[in-house]
């Protein structure tokens, strides 16, 4: 029972260290480090009018590892910060099953492997961090989504305005 308590605080511990602000760095310096960090993994992060056929901000494509980031967002620094670490969870997903592997993973499983978190524990923790202004968006964007994808999209909305928790993940995942 101690040990198994113990477990439980430690893994929470971790969360909670992943969970701590970034550094007070400004909008833009925190968004050119995680694409810097972003391009020493060697994703090519490319610039476009739009990225994708809709209006889409943004998109990872975890086959070829290349990012696409909309021009539109520079004019919004946290906006483009939020949209750049929703990406980049996205790319943590991907290093979980291997950078170079045409598929992905998910937080969620990483989580119950190394943590020790039972599922329900980590709906709770994406569930205190999902912004409740957009969970009606998504739930739009995930609904016609197979189970995993689902996943990684609610764990990507979820985090995105966590960029010192990804900047770990990223750190120590990939």
């Amino acid at each position: 029972m101690c040990l198994a308590f113990a477990r439980l605080f430690l893994a929470f511990a971790l969360l909670a260290a992943w969970a701590t602000p970034a550094r007070a760095t400004s909008l833009s310096g925190r968004t050119d480090r995680l694409i810097d960090r972003l391009e020493q993994l060697g994703v090519v992060i490319d610039r476009l009018e739009r990225c994708g056929p809709g209006l889409e901000r943004a998109a990872y494509n975890m086959g070829v590892n290349r990012l696409c980031l909309s021009q539109g967002l520079r004019d919004q620094p946290g906006l483009q910060l939020d949209v750049l670490t929703h990406e980049a969870i996205h790319v943590v997903q991907d290093c979980l099953d291997g950078l170079e592997t045409p598929s992905s993973s998910t937080i969620s499983l990483m989580l119950q492997a190394q943590g020790g978190f039972s599922s329900a524990q980590v709906d709770r923790f994406l569930a205190h961090h999902l912004d409740r202004s957009t969970a009606a968006h998504v739930l739009t964007v995930t609904q016609s989504l197979g189970p995993l994808q689902r996943q990684r999209e609610v764990e990507a909305y979820a985090l995105q305005s966590q960029s010192g928790m990804v900047e770990s993940l990223l750190a120590r995942h990939c």
